[in-house]
């Protein structure tokens, strides 16, 4: 009872069903024009027009492929949808804003000079780095050394016992920050270091946040003393733009420090609340030069938000530690149309020669990731996929099951945890190459999101990267062509219709 009036009084419920009277609405004002005011055949040209820009506009073919079915099955509505629902640009004012968050990074990127000296030792990591800089301007870095939590008590641990030591600033960028055990023993370290004179900055997504903060959290924050800002304030009305999140995690402390990964910073993540049974996440903590990469990609996001102007130089990192192999943190933004994330994932899966092991809680994959991953599969690479055996979310879940089948005949492997949900976004080739971050391996994380991954070229922490592989193999049950192929009808058509729609979503 507790749960339910919990549910049916929470801002996620009524935002939604707000959105959801007003599309009934349209749908009734459209049909009601339509056949009592005579705008059927206007309607119809729009749908015509609609479907012309579709087919011309430079999208991926299966967003094309949804819209132009829907269009054709709603001939009168169609049109109008796509008008309002599937608007991927922002407004005039938001481009700026969007323009100021590239050009503080690209004005005065960081510079280092160990893409060189990774040219001439692993030529083929090289390529990969090269692409990212080109892209993103951001560097490769020695310098820097790594370190691994694969349980998040150890990781919230060892963050409080840095938040403690920062006497600069602290910059925090999170796609979910819930209030809990966790977050109030984080809050309560961050208000000492603020009284201390240090610059706290957060910036936190909305709806990502939106069961677990009030509405006005980023006012809270700044009656304590920190500056605070929520990313993409959810809106109720039809608006399109909501698709667009900050799915990011950094947690970085005097540009020396800096914490990312799968984790979010709330209970659930650390199975103090049980939810998925067993929650498998990670992070991982930077120290040192790379660490840099993160400063300036939180730097332009809260500029852009923000519309101040910091010096990134004056946010460089004072320390100087050993290298450890080559650490190269990037960033992907949702309206460069250069979908960096996923062409990392396929250029590590491309150049893999004995294994490519892959940790992801979704599999929505379109037909390029499909062909890389099955072409590495049947020239004799070891690939293999783990995923969650309970889900978060059982639409997405069926979708990612439907990619089963293809991949599998492929000679894909691929496997289910079975304790609960796995969170983890992580790729490992050739105990060579890992990549750790907050991209998932989905539409949203590739076209949508504001997103993070870093890149670990012969660095220690790959060694305790394929040891939690290894231990999570060991607990998860290998998927088969026959497993997949025995499912019942009715499984058949709702894997067939969450799978046509995925990419619109």
């Amino acid at each position: 009872m507790r749960k339910a009036l919990r549910f049916f009084t929470s801002r996620l419920f009524w935002t939604v069903l707000v959105i959801v009277v007003q599309f009934l609405i349209l749908v009734y004002a459209v049909f009601w024009a339509s056949f009592q005011a005579g705008y059927m055949y206007a309607f119809m040209t729009l749908s015509v027009v609609m479907s012309f820009v579709v087919f011309t506009r430079n999208e991926k073919p299966a967003y094309k492929t949804v819209w132009i079915f829907l269009i054709a099955v709603l001939p009168i509505l169609g049109g109008v949808l796509y008008v309002l629902m599937a608007n991927k640009k922002l407004g005039r004012f938001s481009r700026k804003r969007i323009g100021s968050l590239l050009s503080a990074v690209m004005q005065n990127p960081p510079e280092s000079n160990a893409l060189p000296v990774l040219e001439e030792s692993r030529p083929e990591c090289a390529r990969i780095s090269s692409f990212v800089k080109n892209v993103t301007t951001l560097s490769p870095w020695v310098d820097t050394s790594s370190e691994y939590f694969r349980y998040a008590d150890s990781f919230f641990m060892d963050l409080l016992g840095e938040i403690g030591k920062a006497e600069k600033f602290i910059f925090i960028e999170y796609f979910i920050i819930g209030q809990g055990y966790w977050w109030d023993m984080i809050l309560r370290e961050l208000e000492e270091r603020a009284r201390n004179g240090v610059d706290v900055r957060v910036i936190y997504d909305d709806m990502g946040s939106i069961n677990v903060l009030p509405s006005n959290y980023d006012r809270i924050l700044r009656q304590k003393g920190i500056k605070a800002i929520a990313f993409n304030k959810v809106r109720l009305h039809i608006n399109p733009r909501m698709n667009f999140r900050d799915h990011r995690k950094i947690f970085c402390i005097d540009g020396n420090i800096c914490y990312t990964g799968g984790l979010n910073l709330a209970d659930e993540y650390s199975n103090d609340i049980i939810r998925f049974g067993y929650w498998k996440d990670n992070a991982i903590k930077i120290k040192g030069a790379a660490v840099w990469n993160f400063t300036c990609m939180f730097i332009a996001m809260w500029d852009a938000l923000t519309g101040e102007k910091d010096d990134i130089a004056a946010h460089a990192p004072t320390i100087t530690v050993p290298s450890d192999g080559f650490v190269h943190p990037f960033g992907d933004n949702p309206f460069d149309r250069i979908t960096v994330g996923e062409d990392v994932y396929m250029q590590v899966i491309s150049s893999a020669k004995r294994y490519v092991w892959i940790m992801t809680p979704y599999l929505i994959l379109d037909d390029a990731m499909v062909g890389t991953l099955g072409i590495a599969a049947r020239s004799g690479v070891d690939v293999r996929i783990l995923m969650p055996h309970i889900p978060d979310k059982k639409s997405v879940f069926e979708v990612s099951r439907s990619n089963y089948l293809p991949l599998l005949e492929a000679g894909v492997r691929i496997y289910e945890f079975l304790p609960g949900f796995l969170h983890s976004k992580m790729f490992l080739a050739d105990d060579q190459i890992a990549v750790i971050g907050t991209t998932n391996m989905d539409y949203r994380s590739f076209y949508l999101h504001f997103e993070l991954s870093v890149l670990f070229y012969g660095a220690g922490i790959i060694k305790d990267v394929k040891d939690d592989f290894e231990d999570t193999f060991s607990m998860s049950e290998e998927q088969t062509v026959e497993k997949c192929r025995n499912v019942g009808i009715f499984t058949k058509i709702k894997r067939y219709f969450f799978c046509l729609f995925s990419s619109a979503l």
